[in-house]
């Protein structure tokens, strides 16, 4: 058969940290792919983070992403969680599990502009730095129409393009959302001592307030969702009284807590689409679902969906299957769609549950946090679930 120019095996819209990873995964697997991203490179360092688990680390180890030496990380070897008033805590450490640690943190600017770069160089790889004007579905392929007004085609077309994912809409795909009525407040944040590689979350009437370890000890990654009205009146305090607040709402544990960063502010909203595919496409990572911060698994769950997707992509060629074929991706649909639900409702669950307490129901949670961590086959259950435990291979 005759390839035109303009045909790939796979077209991805987007090329975000779970898009470009996936464009690599694809290509090291000698698979051509045609790469659609208008978004400019980043240039400075931002003030999101990305907690990547030990399994996210493991698949990008196997595609030889990782470690990467000009990217600087933050080992985390425990988590401390504590409620509204403090009395109840639960721990979580690496050497539970016989691990060095839970995961890693690492700045999401930096981290994505090493995978563009990597993904960019990949053999079989075409990148096309424009704007999808226009998706449309054929009977034997997709076509993609770039701003430019030049076209492409393949049997597959990968939607990777974010929550407000254009590739979606345009496919018609039916999203449910759900807007928390909350915003995460994101900043780099001096501590009063070292964090010892621990992240900490206490949940607030309000929401989860979470400091993750940064490379340097002293400092860490705020990550603050609080309601809306009293992110607004966050808003407007100056500096100073930004760290008088902060310092309060968190406790002494740390210390004195100080800005570093400007602050950044971001609505936090739940959504799922119906469908992860259909004839001739598939979604992925936030194009396909968005849960709420508080575990730290957004682009955890979108490696898990890349990981999948390549491998059902694989098993279909060697099969001589149509990459484009609904009853292919439907194997993808339905490894990932329960897990990624699950891990919604769970972080819904625990956002709800910590939220507008009751007095009984605070001193129940203080129990039950207390207990959790007298429980040592239970803890090592939850590390497992959030991916601290790499699958072998």
């Amino acid at each position: 058969m005759i390839r035109l120019d303009n045909e790939r095996d796979v077209i991805i819209v987007g090329a975000g940290a779970v898009g470009s990873a996936l464009c690599y995964a694809l290509a090291l697997r000698g698979l051509t792919v045609a790469m659609v991203d208008a978004q400019p490179a980043h240039t400075e360092p931002s003030v999101r983070t990305s907690a990547l688990t030990n399994a996210s680390c493991q698949w990008l180890s196997t595609l030889g992403l990782w470690p990467h030496g000009d990217l600087k990380v933050a080992p985390m070897s425990g988590l401390q969680i504590l409620n509204g008033n403090g009395r109840g805590r639960l721990r979580f450490d690496s050497a539970d599990l016989g691990l060095e640690n839970l995961g890693v943190i690492v700045d999401h600017a930096a981290f994505e502009t090493l995978l563009r770069s990597r993904a960019r160089t990949a053999p079989g790889a075409q990148w096309h730095n424009e704007a999808a004007r226009h998706v449309s579905l054929h009977h034997a392929h997709t076509e993609v129409v770039l701003a430019s007004g030049r076209s492409l085609r393949a049997p597959l077309l990968i939607a990777a393009d974010g929550a407000h994912s254009i590739v979606r809409d345009q496919l018609g795909v039916s999203v449910w959302r759900h807007d928390y009525g909350q915003t995460a407040i994101c900043a780099n944040i001096q501590l009063g001592c070292s964090h010892d590689g621990v992240a900490w979350q206490r949940f607030l009437a309000t929401g989860p307030l979470a400091l993750l370890p940064l490379p340097d000890p002293t400092q860490s990654s705020l990550i603050w969702s609080t309601a809306n009205l009293e992110a607004e009146q966050l808003r407007e305090l100056s500096e100073r009284d930004f760290n008088d607040t902060l310092t309060q709402a968190f406790g002494a544990d740390l210390g004195t807590l100080q800005i570093l960063s400007p602050r950044a502010y971001f609505p936090l909203m739940a959504a799922h689409a119906e469908q992860y595919v259909g004839s001739r496409f598939a979604l992925i990572g936030d194009a396909a679902h968005r849960v709420h911060p508080l575990a730290g698994q957004g682009v955890n769950l979108g490696f898990a969906d890349a990981q999948t997707l390549v491998q059902t992509l694989l098993d279909g060629r060697a099969k001589g299957t149509d990459l484009g074929s609904r009853r292919l991706l439907r194997q993808y649909e339905r490894s990932r769609k329960g897990a990624n639900l699950g891990m919604l409702l769970a972080t819904d669950v625990l956002n709800r549950a910590f939220r507008h307490r009751s007095p009984w129901s605070e001193e129940l949670l203080t129990m039950g946090l207390n207990i959790t961590q007298t429980l040592n086959p239970l803890k090592a259950f939850f590390m497992n679930q959030a991916g601290a435990q790499p699958q072998h291979q």
